[in-house]
């Protein structure tokens, strides 16, 4: 016999088998159990793999095995289970019902198999709550008939081919979950033995592609799929290389994004059909490639990245956004119907612009919202940003007129269907009202805090006792209305104090006095603008009174630091806002006499010239809007006179009503205010009449009320458009240093109407000589003019004559 083959010696035979059975027994071999009824496991059950009969009914609790498969009519239920299968699928279901709960799936292909029964046509239907499915091939194979509920669950495929979750015609559902395949998230296929769809809905949930696309509809080889897909409540869509939802070979998807905000490409081959719709505040950003239906609808927004054409197209209360601001796109659709808006951006300078272009029938009532910018364009040249083949669409400007720079742009509809901005019509912006409104408002700053230090000369006038240390709060009030739209409405409030004494010389009694003082002044424009003004202040008096003949002088000098913020709300719905110091200093000579009448009546005659000049500033919005502002100066001289009586009320009190009236005039014409180079001119300058009224009460020696009232108004030139009526109601406060309780004070306070002048030459260049054509009344009415020289030049005579004639038509069509 072969030595090979000889018999060994019982001992040695006895020793290798020792040696070998730890390894033996390492590696057992297990026997599937089936389970035909029912059937619980836990963790006290040895490992082994279960094959579940139509009857069956397997309840793991808290169990490990390795692969569970069923037929048709079999239950599956896993609570804290751990299933897995070294090769081949971990949980394969054939027209079984399966609830999986706090488990863990892993299987070396796929992790869960949906298999159904083709003679009866019964899909596997699984709930999976809380759980991981993983494996190498696919997450989840959901066969045709098959109704997948994943909720809280992390499905992952792992191999270089690996797909989260592949559907043959089946329904998915996934809330609150991730799906992740190494290539796709999710493949959706037909299946050509059983016709059906996909429908695929997520809910919370993220989908991600690593390498390719987040989500494909149909196979390079295969029948072309059809799927119907959800995308709702905060899921979202990953896909390697930018595809969110891909269609080929001849496929067709309609997915709806539902409260949802997605990055990423929809792109369909030639012979794929693929339909979009966005709702209830979706967003996409990215490419759309043979979309040939697209809704947007209860504000879904689409943001474009490069030019695109799209089909059909239906706007309920959606959005179009053009990309960035840098950039200009053509959006081309073959129709266009609903309402919707279109964000786009517009460069005059260049002359580039996003363009909408409808090739079809466009339908509906859409409206424009273009970016705001603080740069004046470069160009007067009006900019085609709208046009439709056939149809009775309307468009219109979100917001109204477009802000770019110092101006505003009108939408203007030439032909039968496009639409321009358009430069003929252009208008000063509320950025430029703004900017011109601060730099205005120093002075009426300034009279504001003066009206209470003259109340301050009066009362020492009326009674010299009154001398020493005092504080005063009060509040003023100015309405400026201009008919041509440029008005504002400034408050203001603030407090002062000082202290005063008699100063003995000369044939009358001096008194004198030093102030320190703080106001706030809120202003309020059209369209949302507003303005602040801090002002600090610093100043001294003096009053003299000769008390035989009832002479009198008040003079008054005071230094003022204005620090001054604006704010703008621009067309598109940005706001924009600047800020700038500047000193202030001014003075006011008052000469008057009081003449006493008849029973405690009096007669005050006077006659006022105060002066104000302002540091001149430039500073910059933070949209890139430049502001710059000249020296500001006031010089406001006053003659009016005063009426009342003194009434004594016993115990040391008195009552002194009074009326009064007066005529002022602004003697300076001239503040220039450049915007973007474009000059204006805040023109102070005229006479107005003042009527007012006013009563004031002395309860004690530190404790005086009082109450006045002031109206303004002023005959405006006939070729100025503004009707300004500044009422002004002021309400404060003040006492005596001793500590007595505040009363309340009210007065008015007249403001002088403004009227802008545009001093431009229509290209940006500053005035040097020739006057303007027109004085217009405010932003809406605006004229250029050339200054230099035309008449030797044909083209530049030509076109003075068109800008001549444009204000010509201004005047016409301007009420009066």
């Amino acid at each position: 016999m072969n030595a090979l083959f000889a018999l060994l010696p019982l001992s040695r035979t006895l020793k290798i088998m020792a040696f070998l059975s730890p390894f033996l027994s390492s590696s057992p071999v297990f026997a599937q159990t089936s389970v035909n009824g029912p059937a619980t496991i836990d963790a006290t059950t040895p490992l082994d793999s279960y094959r579940v009969g139509s009857n069956g009914v397997l309840t793991a609790n808290g169990a490990t095995t390795l692969q569970i498969s069923t037929v048709t009519g079999a239950q599956l239920i896993l609570n804290g289970s751990q299933v897995s299968a070294a090769t081949g699928t971990a949980v394969s279901l054939t027209g079984a019902n399966a609830l999986i709960t706090g488990s863990q799936l892993t299987g070396g292909a796929d992790g869960m198999g949906m298999g159904n029964n083709t003679a009866q046509l019964v899909g596997s239907t699984a709930t999976v709550i809380g759980s991981t499915i993983t494996a190498t091939n696919r997450g989840v194979n959901a066969g045709s008939l098959a109704n997948l509920t994943l909720e809280r669950s992390a499905v992952t495929a792992t191999g270089t081919n690996g797909r989260g979750v592949e559907m043959f015609d089946s329904t998915v559902k996934a809330s609150d979950s991730t799906i992740t395949g190494q290539q796709y998230g999710i493949r959706m296929r037909a299946d050509p033995g059983v016709p059906s769809s996909n429908l695929l809905t997520l809910e919370g949930t993220r989908v991600e592609g690593v390498t390719d696309s987040a989500l494909i509809v149909g196979t390079p080889t295969g029948a072309p799929a059809t799927a119907t897909i959800f995308v709702k409540n905060g899921s979202t869509l990953t896909g390697g290389n930018g595809k969110i939802l891909e269609l080929i070979n001849g496929s067709t998807a309609n997915m709806t994004v539902d409260n949802s905000q997605l990055l990423g490409d929809i792109s369909a081959d030639a012979g794929s059909t693929a339909g979009l719709v966005l709702q209830n505040n979706a967003t996409l950003t990215g490419r759309l490639q043979n979309v040939a239906s697209f809704s947007l609808a209860s504000g879904g927004q689409w943001t474009m990245v490069e030019k695109s054409q799209v089909g059909n197209v239906s706007m309920n209360g959606g959005s179009v956004r053009f990309g960035d601001a840098a950039s200009f796109y053509t959006l081309s659709l073959a129709s266009l119907s609903g309402s919707g808006t279109f964000m786009m951006d517009v460069d005059f300078g260049g002359a580039a612009t996003d363009f909408l272009d409808i090739t079809g029938n466009a339908t509906g009532s859409h409206s424009l919202l273009i970016g705001s910018t603080g740069t004046d364009p470069l160009s007067d040249t009006s900019l085609h940003v709208v046009h439709a083949a056939a149809g009775d669409a309307s468009f219109s400007l979100a917001g109204g007129a477009v802000d770019l720079g110092a101006w505003s742009y009108d939408l203007i509809k030439h032909g039968a269907n496009d639409w321009y901005l358009d430069t003929a019509t252009r208008t000063i912006s509320p950025a430029a009202q703004t900017v011109m409104a601060l730099f205005n408002t120093a002075p009426t700053v300034w009279y504001g805090e003066l009206s209470t230090l003259r109340s301050r000369m009066g009362e020492l006038r009326m009674d010299q006792a009154r001398s020493g240390g005092w504080m005063r709060t009060y509040g003023n009030k100015f309405n400026v209305a201009d008919a041509s739209g440029f008005g504002y409405q400034q408050v203001q409030s603030g407090v002062a104090l000082g202290a005063d004494g008699k100063l003995p010389m000369g044939s009358g009694q001096w008194l004198a006095g030093f102030m320190i003082g703080q106001s706030t002044s809120d202003l309020s424009l059209d369209h949302g603008a507003s303005g602040k003004v801090d002002s600090y202040s610093l100043g001294a008096y003096s009053t003299w009174l000769d008390s035989e003949s009832g002479y009198y002088i008040d003079g008054v000098i005071k230094l003022n630091q204005f620090k001054n913020k604006g704010r703008v709300n621009l067309s598109d719905g940005s706001r924009t806002r600047g800020n700038y110091d500047n000193l202030g200093v001014g003075a006011s000579l008052e000469l008057g006499r009081h003449i006493k009448l008849n029973n405690g009546y009096f007669l005050e005659p006077y006659t006022q010239l105060a002066g104000l000049v302002v540091q001149g500033k430039d500073y910059a919005l933070d949209n890139g809007m430049h502001a710059e502002s000249d020296r500001s100066r006031s010089l406001l001289g006053k003659i009016g006179t005063t009426a009342g009586s003194s009434f004594d009320l016993g115990q040391g009190r008195t009552l002194q009503p009074y009326v009064r009236v007066a005529v002022a005039h602004e003697f300076v014409n001239r503040n220039e205010v450049r915007v973007n180079d474009n000059m204006f001119n805040n023109d102070l300058s005229g006479s107005r009449g003042e009527l007012g009224a006013g009563v004031s009460v002395s309860l004690s020696d530190n404790l005086q009320l009082h109450v006045d009232f002031d109206y303004s108004n002023r005959a405006m030139p006939s070729n100025s458009r503004g009707v300004p009526v500044q009422a002004c109601v002021t309400a404060g406060s003040d006492s005596e240093a001793t500590g007595a309780d505040a009363p309340t004070v009210l007065s008015l306070v007249p403001v002088s109407a403004k009227k802008n002048r545009v001093l431009t030459d229509g290209h940006g260049g500053r005035q040097t000589g020739r006057p303007p054509l027109s004085r217009a009344g405010g932003p809406a009415h605006v004229c250029h003019f050339k200054v230099d020289r035309t008449d030797q030049n044909p083209f530049l005579a030509g076109f003075m004559a068109q800008e001549r004639a444009a204000c010509a038509a201004l005047d016409r069509r301007t009420p009066p």
